[in-house]
């Protein structure tokens, strides 16, 4: 039980042995992606990189039913969040701009 726990604190999966790593259809190794899927939120799984195996098969346990309605609302908003944030650094930008400029307008004029 302790070998688990530590396995999965150090990002691995507990895949039972060597053979999950690599695909029974054409040998390549297997590439780990997270779900980000109204249903399966966070959810980790294994495929492979070539597109004929079409292989594909779950790390993680299915998330409990609290999760899957949680998930999604946070990542709406953490995604309108991320909106804002890059629009208001637009607009920062071009306020710098503008101060910049101004500050140039007045020192050209207190020269002159």
């Amino acid at each position: 039980m302790r070998n688990n726990r530590s396995s999965r604190n150090q990002g691995r999966w507990n895949a039972s042995g060597v053979d999950k790593m690599f695909c029974n259809v054409c040998g390549r190794r297997r590439l780990i992606h997270t779900a980000w899927t109204n249903a399966n939120s966070g959810r980790r799984f294994l495929s492979c990189p070539n597109n004929g195996c079409n292989y594909f098969t779950w790390v993680d346990p299915p998330t409990c039913d609290q999760t899957v309605q949680i998930i999604p609302s946070l990542l709406k908003k953490l995604n309108k969040m991320e909106a804002q944030l890059k629009r208001r650094t637009g607009k920062e930008r071009k306020l710098w701009i503008c101060l910049v400029l101004s500050w140039l307008v007045v020192g050209i004029q207190f020269v002159m």
